[in-house]
């Protein structure tokens, strides 16, 4: 097969356990698979979003064991065997590499998507026409492709890209050379890279060919490289799972950003401009869902004379009075409360409740 007929895989990283959306997001049952937005989970929105561009035996969804099910029951247009389980997550460099050498079986220049599964994203069709061009970009320059979200305001909670000087147009986007990932700032720096312009939100969209992500690892990452590479030799003919229940265990625990990205030489970025959110925590429900007089509402809830909220239901009644800038979400067994502004902390509540052995409402 030639390279200009490499497939294109799309890769939908679903491991994660979405902390920060207790008591409503639970192990089984974690924030991609929550409906979050438009009656649909996280997870079945961005199959949705992708499965024009991509055909669904291309698309591969990649989760953990504690989940699998559930993600294959909402995902059913997926082939079962598109759905590949990570025995234990060992975040996203282990993730990412591990499909790029199961990528490199069908071809070594396949060109590879990687995307979140719990994002929202507001305009679907420029989201995959931003994808077709970096997935352009990585087969014919052989790097690692970004994209990077124009900022619109002064954000803390994001990592951020560094655009060197335009090189090229494609359909519309502009492609950068990426000159530097910059960690979460302070608001200073925030408000000076939005001033900038030439910074980006790191959305953590992905794209190249799977040789080139192999030899980024290789390079980078050695470690991972030799784990990758004996769990594909012991996998060949034998039984991957048990392989991958031995080994995997043992993969470094790095993200992809700072374990390859952050050290790589030939990565490049497509500037976007498509609506989009991380809904990184429960005060995330704000951008993408419509506010009513008391905030943002969400089932059975009543309030009055309230306002600057988020107020829950996934059960029983909530009913709010006079209250502002608070968060307060009710489930049949647990029930959260927590200023507006220290909503990012639940994550600490639930390693909290872990320590305390609450298992029961994990």
């Amino acid at each position: 097969m030639p390279i200009s007929d490499a497939p294109l895989v799309a890769v939908i990283m679903a491991g994660g356990a979405g902390t920060r959306f207790w008591p409503l997001s639970r192990r089984t049952r974690p924030k991609q698979l929550l409906p979050l937005v438009g009656g649909r989970s996280l997870l079945a929105a961005t199959v949705d979003r992708l499965l024009p561009l991509v055909p669904a035996e291309r698309l591969w969804v990649v989760t953990v064991a504690e989940v699998a099910s559930a993600v294959q029951r909402e995902v059913p247009v997926l082939p079962p065997e598109n759905v590949l389980v990570e025995p234990v997550g060992r975040d996203t460099a282990a993730c990412v590499g591990w499909v790029s050498w199961r990528a490199a079986r069908l071809h070594p220049e396949t060109r590879m998507l990687v995307v979140p599964s719990d994002h929202v994203i507001a305009d679907g069709e420029a989201f995959r026409r931003s994808l077709a061009v970096a997935a352009r970009v990585a087969g014919e320059r052989g790097g690692l492709v970004t994209l990077g979200v124009r900022p619109t305001r002064p954000e803390t909670g994001f990592g951020y890209l560094e655009f060197g000087e335009a090189e090229a147009e494609l359909d519309g986007f502009t492609i950068h050379r990426v000159a530097r990932f910059v960690e979460k700032p302070d608001a200073q720096r925030a408000a000076a890279y939005l001033a900038a312009g030439r910074y980006r939100w790191n959305a953590g969209v992905f794209a190249w060919t799977a040789a080139a992500m192999k030899a980024a690892v290789r390079e980078h990452l050695p470690a991972l490289a030799e784990g990758l590479d004996r769990i594909e030799r012991e996998s060949q003919g034998g039984d991957e799972a048990a392989v991958l229940a031995e080994h995997y265990p043992r993969l470094p625990k790095i993200s992809v950003d700072y374990g390859v990205m952050e050290k790589a030489a030939n990565v490049y970025g497509v500037a976007v401009e498509w609506g989009w959110s991380d809904v990184g925590s429960w005060t995330g429900l704000e951008e993408v869902l419509p506010a009513e007089p008391a905030g943002v509402t969400l089932g059975d809830v009543v309030a009055m004379d309230s306002e600057r909220c988020v107020l829950v239901s996934d059960g029983p009644l909530v009913g709010a009075v006079g209250v502002s800038d608070v968060v307060v979400v009710a489930t049949r067994d647990a029930v959260l409360v927590v200023p507006r502004s220290q909503a990012q902390r639940v994550k600490e509540l639930v390693a909290r409740l872990e320590g305390l052995g609450r298992d029961e409402v994990l």
